[in-house]
């Protein structure tokens, strides 16, 4: 889900500046991935900065912290090359941050040049590549974790965002289908050592038509819709930071309560730390994004909440 809405919002407003402008300003674009990713990231880093100056593993955790920093933590995954510490969970990041180097370039390239028939070869491409490595016996990392093979998503979200979705009329009911089907891959794509094969495209085919099932109000609409998913949403970037540290350390004291009482309380501390990183240190750079594009009032919302 987190790779289509990134490849669904991205090429949305690329496509957005290219249609008013005739042209991608590479600078203002970069500027803003920097403004939206880097001060939640900083908080992250500077914690780990501080528990290395208490800890035995400082090394260890020095290394895990420049590796994830550096947007290669998805590398790190592929060839171990560095320890992972509590920056293990940022390879995906890592993927979408190479992503964003890459796609304006690719996106210039396509655009007058068929660019759903290119971008639908790839996503085949990848598809396949990833069987014929599993068979031919590559390891789960390599085909997790590789910038090449793994982030279907992200090309289904670019797919989405050149289709004239705005004009399609699906029943507002059907949105349940596809939510349903994203429910039940989460709860049972474990259940198979097979599964991490398939579960990768059909999660990112359901995401994908619940996206363009939502261009109309129906119930899902406005569940989507209510304000603790909107906050949600907002925050969305400081609970992907944040909450495999807390959990990590949090367990670490391994804390017995009755009916999962310690690991809901975990669950608490991570919505507020990802609150006061959104209220605090997110926002006033979100401001600044302002100052690097001139948009339209329809774009707004892509804009903002764009991974």
């Amino acid at each position: 889900m987190f790779f289509v809405l990134s490849g669904y919002l991205i090429t949305s407003i690329l496509l957005n500046e290219l249609q008013r402008s005739g042209g991608i300003s590479l600078s203002n674009f970069y500027m803003r991935r920097i403004l939206r990713l880097t001060p939640a990231l900083a908080v992250l880093v500077l914690f780990q900065l501080v528990r290395s100056a208490f800890s035995e593993d400082r090394r260890e955790i020095l290394e895990a912290t420049l590796v994830g920093a550096t947007y290669l933590e998805n590398w790190n995954s592929v060839f171990y090359f560095a320890p992972f510490d509590l920056m293990g969970h940022t390879w995906s990041l890592a993927v979408e941050e190479q992503f964003y180097w890459l796609w304006p370039f690719t996106l210039l390239f396509l655009v007058r040049n068929k660019p759903l028939v290119w971008i639908s070869a790839g996503l085949a491409a990848m598809v396949i590549t990833r069987m014929v490595l599993w068979n031919a016996g590559y390891s789960t990392s390599t085909l997790n974790y590789s910038l090449g093979i793994r982030p279907v998503g992200l090309l289904i979200g670019c797919i989405i965002a050149l289709l004239p979705i705005d004009r399609w009329q699906p029943h507002p009911l059907v949105a349940s289908i596809f939510l349903a089907a994203l429910v039940g891959i989460a709860f049972f794509a474990d259940s198979s050592p097979y599964a991490f094969l398939a579960a990768p495209l059909a999660a990112s085919t359901a995401t994908a038509l619940l996206i363009i099932c939502l261009q109309y109000k129906g119930p899902i609409f406005a569940l989507m819709a209510s304000p603790l998913l909107v906050y949600t949403g907002e925050i969305s970037y400081g609970l992907y930071l944040y909450h495999w540290p807390i959990f990590i350390l949090g367990e670490s004291f391994k804390i017995q309560t009755p009916f999962h009482l310690y690991a809901l309380g975990l669950v608490v501390v991570i919505f507020i730390a990802a609150a006061l990183s959104y209220e605090f240190v997110e926002k006033p750079f979100l401001r600044l994004k302002e100052k690097f594009q001139q948009r339209p009032a329809t774009q707004q919302f892509a804009e903002r909440y764009a991974p």
